[in-house]
């Protein structure tokens, strides 16, 4: 069977395709920009025929392209789509409903969501990690790239300092003092999304920003079906949640611990308002070369999930767990669905708690050694390719 893999240098477009391979698929690559996620027709006048050329029977993608579906709508083939960002907004877009559509969302509130509007062709798919992959690299790489990695507590993610936060771009101080109180309630509690209560319960009211969010190109458009509080929720309000978070975190674990022990921080943000942080930026690491390092030679890998994942479980945690690396991670549902506490990775719930698992977890090696050995060993077992397309392809 010849299955079509739209190509966007998508981090593990590679790992996607041997293991498509491995599943018995003829993979054949198509690189091409998408430049309008749904009406982009140069792409559609170059697909259509190349699909027909080549007899292909199934066109796959990492994330969702409305236009994709389109095509597959027209010649009468499958399109399966892998989800892996959030907040994702073309699962918004109308043609999320074309029968053609097989969208694995690793999101199961996401999931939700999209069920009770309307759309029947998304599903819960947890995302994958290859373990052997990750391996490979960390064996070969020297022990001076080895030990220029290690650290005692890392975390590689972005503190979103640049234009993308759009909560201060949008609300003049005057007004966002009006959301503080709900974004500080928010803040390092995971159970109850007082965001989403607050829209609903018009405490929070969509008109004083919606304006300005039509300036800013925020609102999607006709080709989706999106209300302006679920753009509100997820591209402004919980990424402030998400800055404020991780601002918070690493600075009191700086303070506490910067001193004493190794803290890098890895990033592509701009630090220049953080100099508490700015002494341990090492910069920017290469997904598939240096990142294994890091999580491998770090004694403790932060992960502080996206607030616009309600219920999923991140790559990062999949990616460190596969590499052989301890994780400490905000408390999410589904980590708790499919991970024991303290026996393969270690949660908290709250800014103190994870203080005091910081603590705990440094100095208790063998505690520490032997949650990330069986964290490693679940995700081979259980998050694997295998695993996860055969819950995409419903085998």
């Amino acid at each position: 069977m010849k299955l079509l893999l739209y190509a966007w240098n998508a981090n593990n477009e590679q790992i996607l395709a041997d293991n498509l391979i491995k599943f018995g698929f003829e993979v054949i690559w198509f690189r091409e920009p998408c430049k309008h996620y749904t009406r982009d027709i140069e792409l559609a006048a170059k697909m259509i025929p190349y699909i027909h050329q080549k007899n292909i029977d199934i066109v796959i993608s990492f994330n969702y392209f409305p236009i994709i579906s389109m095509i597959c709508d027209t010649c009468k083939i499958p399109y399966y789509a892998w989800i892996y960002d959030s907040p994702h907004f073309t699962l918004y877009a109308r043609q999320a409903m074309l029968p053609c559509n097989h969208i694995g969302i690793f999101d199961k509130d996401m999931v939700h969501k999209l069920q009770e509007k309307g759309v029947q062709t998304v599903f819960h798919t947890p995302l994958s990690v290859d373990v052997d992959c990750f391996e490979q690299v960390i064996r070969r790489a020297g022990r001076k790239e080895s030990e220029r990695f290690q650290s005692d507590i890392s975390f590689v993610g972005s503190l979103y300092t640049d234009g993308h936060n759009y909560f201060n771009r949008l609300l003049e101080k005057q007004e966002q003092e009006k959301f503080d109180c709900i974004i500080r309630k928010q803040c390092f509690s995971y159970e109850v999304n007082y965001i989403s209560e607050a829209l609903v319960s018009g405490e929070i009211d969509i008109h004083v920003i919606q304006e300005k969010m039509e300036q800013e190109g925020l609102m999607l458009g006709e080709d989706y079906f999106a209300e302006a509080q679920d753009v509100l929720q997820a591209a402004v309000l919980e990424k402030k949640v998400t800055v404020e978070e991780r601002r918070i975190l690493l600075n009191r674990i700086a303070e506490k611990f910067g001193e004493q022990y190794r803290l890098s921080l890895y990033s592509g943000s701009d630090l220049h308002e953080q100099p508490m942080l700015k002494k341990y930026h090492k910069g920017t690491v290469n997904y598939r070369k240096q990142m294994p390092l890091v999580f491998s030679g770090s004694k403790i890998n932060l992960n502080l999930s996206l607030r616009s994942i309600h219920s999923g479980i991140p790559l990062r945690v999949l990616d460190i767990m596969a590499c052989g690396g301890f994780v400490l991670s905000n408390w999410q549902p589904e980590i708790a669905e499919y991970f024991e506490e303290g026996k393969e990775i270690a949660t908290f719930t709250g800014l103190e708690e994870c203080m005091d698992k910081i603590s705990f977890y440094l100095t208790h090696d063998e505690e520490r050694r032997l949650i990330a050995e069986r964290g490693k060993k679940k995700v081979k077992d259980m998050f694997s390719y295998k695993e996860g397309l055969e819950r995409l392809f419903a085998i």
